[in-house]
């Protein structure tokens, strides 16, 4: 019977090439197993995934290889969700394609690697996925249980006194009963057994890890019986000394994929805890998302390719029951998307309907719930008033369904009744409808047109990478580099905006990458960011901008991207330590030796910095002694472009910073910016990791940026 499957959590790809695979194994594992995933979110929580897996009776993966891995061969966040299963103690199988290291994998059950070129002669491992099933179901237990309480580990300090009875009402609010351990787990009598007998009851603990009064055995014994940690770090703003988490509080894996800030939540005031702390409740409040059957589980692995939106769900409060059920069905189909009280990943605080009023313009489609409650409420008509002003900009798409007689009047856009239907075919018309939204925003056909001369007429190639340049200046100094640049036709989907200009980088051996050039707006780039991710699917994203230096060079190009923020009490400079992203580590290297270019660590921050000899700047330098620059870049465009890479809408990020002081002429940062365009050219010429998708250039097309020398 089907509520007879244990519940395993599922590793899959989020890579469009693997979908094929992944559905190749679906047929067997969803009659065993009642499948669950991670729900896709614009952030990735770690501790969220080790409730998840505690959550679930055992663990199995389908693992694809990663050319652009080479020292995993795979995705490192596959091992690093391994990992997680090990701590949880769940059974676990893994299968592999071919040529995947089994050392990432010890301990587990490795069935026999797979060929995606001979997939249909590959014997499926049916006897161990039933020997999985049988183990699973010591586990069946421990899997489905109501919210229970979460324990506060923290250290007797005036910042924590200050933050305990706000981490005590966040949580309380979120349904949690709150409990203070600190005490009863330092007594001397406190023993191994005691101290299991006491965490294990807990859904999860919230520790600062780096406090040198909390016990070092504290952590390692949470992580080896599987009690999810939400890990903090009191980093005070005079503090200047550089800090490093425990090594057994770091996935090697997940930094490999993705970024330090993923393993803790660092803090210095409270304005800095409670929005990331809210986020992260947040999603630990998210149920797994469990497919019923092969169907759901189907629906899910062929979406994984199709636009992503977002898409805003706006709904009053006297219809969120019927909200809450399509933003689960949205879950089902993999959509990403917003609703305030369902799924959102905004802080609760002073300025939160500001930040949601904002969060309108970052989605692609507006859907309405419209009623009597509806039109009564004052926020959801502010929310209206700006999707319409998008959609008349061609920049949204509204699908306005209406709940109640007479609620289509107030709204002067076409929309779709569903009151005459149940809850089930109003979230079937909905999503439906949604779905196939995001399938046209997808189809090739509407995507902006790149036009490159060939011999056979005009073509629009697949782009390889966007540069993105980060000011108006470092965009007209790399619009006048590229050479014979090619016009990009926008379209009602995805207007040109900002200023996409097309190009090839020519190759030593023949052919060439297709590059489209953009200019961040008012932002700092963030919409710029995906509106040029969403309308060509590149592969690479490279920021380009210009930077102060802090040792000699030319040109600088980023191994690391860290960021930093102004302390409001005394106007110094104080480093982010949970804003830490690494940038393609191949790309990186190939800078070395370069002439007067230096590969090294990119500060960027929240304010502009003149002079990073400055005192006030002191303690960012201290934090990151090996920073070579100081950028002109939004670090928040930066984190989105880790929230890219981390579910694979892209595959990797760079950024090449030209050296000039905030504060000099217009053509001495222009020459700057020049010559990062140049290096840009010739690191994609002659050192690019990847393969072109189109080799226009063998097809004698012109608009080619030479390889700078």
């Amino acid at each position: 019977m089907l509520d007879e499957r244990p519940a395993a959590y599922f590793s899959h790809s989020y890579d469009v090439l693997d979908r094929r695979v992944t559905d190749f194994f679906l047929e067997a594992l969803s009659e065993r197993f009642a499948l669950a995933v991670d729900p896709r979110s614009a952030t990735l929580s770690t501790m969220h995934l080790e409730l998840m897996m505690r959550r679930t009776a055992c663990f199995v993966a389908v693992v694809t290889r990663r050319e652009n891995q080479p020292q995993y061969r795979c995705s490192p966040f596959a091992v690093h969700e391994y990992g997680m299963a090990v701590l949880a103690n769940r059974p676990r199988l893994v299968i592999p394609e071919i040529n995947i290291p089994a050392r990432h994998f010890i301990g587990a059950d490795v069935a026999r690697p797979f060929n995606r070129n001979r997939l249909a002669a590959y014997r499926m491992p049916l006897e161990a996925l039933d020997e999985l099933v049988a183990r699973a179901r010591e586990h069946a237990d421990e899997v489905d249980r109501p919210l229970g309480a979460a324990a506060l580990m923290l250290p007797p300090t005036s910042e924590y006194a200050e933050a305990a009875p706000e981490l005590r009402r966040l949580i309380s609010q979120a349904g949690w009963q709150v409990e203070n351990i600190s005490e009863a787990l330092l007594r001397d009598e406190v023993d191994a057994a005691g101290a299991a007998t006491l965490l294990d009851r807990y859904d999860f603990v919230l520790l600062d890890v780096l406090d040198p009064r909390t016990p070092t055995w504290v952590l390692p014994f949470l992580q080896a019986r599987g009690v999810p940690t939400v890990r903090l770090v009191c980093h005070r703003a005079d503090d200047h000394a550089a800090r490093q988490l425990p090594r057994l509080a770091v996935s090697h894996a997940l930094q490999a994929s993705s970024a330090v800030n993923r393993h803790a939540i660092w803090w210095s005031d409270m304005d800095g805890l409670l929005p990331e702390l809210s986020r992260e409740i947040g999603r630990l409040q998210m149920p797994r998302l469990q497919f019923a059957g092969l169907e759901e589980a189907r629906r899910y692995v062929w979406s994984l390719g199709r636009d992503q939106g977002p898409v805003f769900l706006s709904s009053a409060q006297g219809d969120n029951d019927l909200a809450q059920l399509i933003a689960q069905e949205l879950d089902l189909r993999n959509v990403e998307h917003f609703h305030y009280l369902f799924n959102s990943d905004l802080p609760r605080g002073k300025a939160w309907e500001h930040r949601l009023l904002a969060k309108v313009g970052e989605c692609r489609i507006f859907v309405p719930l419209v009623s009597r409650h509806y039109l009564s409420s004052t926020w959801c008509r502010k929310e209206m008033d700006i999707a319409l002003e998008l959609s008349g900009q061609r920049r949204m798409r509204v699908l306005p369904y209406f709940l109640d007689h007479g609620a289509g009047a107030s709204v002067p856009i076409q929309g779709t009744s569903i009151m005459h239907l149940d809850d089930a075919a109003r979230v079937r018309r909905v999503v439906d409808d949604v779905d196939r939204a995001l399938t046209d925003l997808t189809d090739r056909r509407h995507r902006p047109r790149i036009e490159v001369t060939v011999s056979g007429g005009r073509m629009a190639p697949d782009v390889d990478v966007v540069v993105l340049a980060t000011g108006p200046t470092e965009y007209a100094a790399a619009a006048r580099t590229l050479r014979d640049p090619s016009p990009v036709v926008g379209t009602a989907e995805h207007p040109n905006r900002f200023g996409w200009l097309g190009g090839t980088v020519a190759r030593p051996e023949g052919g060439g990458y297709q590059l489209v050039l953009c200019r961040a707006g008012a932002d700092g780039g963030r919409e710029a960011l995906r509106a040029a991710v969403e309308a060509f699917g590149p592969e690479h994203v490279v920021l380009l901008g210009t930077a102060s230096a802090v040792v000699p060079a030319d040109v600088v190009v980023a191994d690391r991207i860290c960021g930093f923020h102004r302390f409001s009490v005394d106007s110094s400079f104080v480093p982010s330590l949970d804003r830490d992203y690494p940038t393609d580590p191949g790309v990186a290297a190939s800078a070395e030796g370069l002439p007067s270019v230096v590969r090294g660590t990119l500060a960027v921050g929240d304010e502009v910095v003149h002079g990073p000899q400055a005192p006030a700047f002191a303690p960012v330098l201290e934090a990151w002694p090996d920073a070579v620059a100081v950028g002109v870049l939004s670090v928040d465009t930066v984190e989105q472009l880790e929230d890219f890479r981390t579910y694979g809408r892209i595959s990797h990020f760079s950024a090449v910073a030209g050296v000039a002081s905030p504060g000099a002429e217009d053509a001495v940062r222009e020459a700057a910016a020049e010559r990062a365009f140049a290096v840009v050219s010739r690191l994609v010429s002659a050192h690019w990791p990847r393969p072109p998708r189109t080799d226009a250039a063998d097809e004698g097309a012109s608009g080619v940026a030479a390889a700078a020398d």
